[in-house]
């Protein structure tokens, strides 16, 4: 089963430095607000499903 997290990353380096990753929402919004002020461009808070898999040719969602 897919499940959604939330990334939170600053972009002024190359490699999109990711600060934190969270399982939920609120937490994720709660961190950039915190941290946002160390970073001119400030932070910003992405959403992914993850839990796919390539299976016989194929991408599905779930173990």
């Amino acid at each position: 089963m897919a499940q959604r997290i939330w990334i939170v990353q600053h972009d002024e380096s190359p490699d999109n430095t990711v600060l934190g990753v969270f399982d939920d929402e609120t937490a994720a919004d709660r961190f950039a607000k915190e941290v946002q002020d160390r970073w001119t461009n400030g932070v910003l808070i992405a959403s992914h499903e993850i839990g796919y898999r390539y299976d016989a040719g194929s991408y599905r969602f779930g173990p």
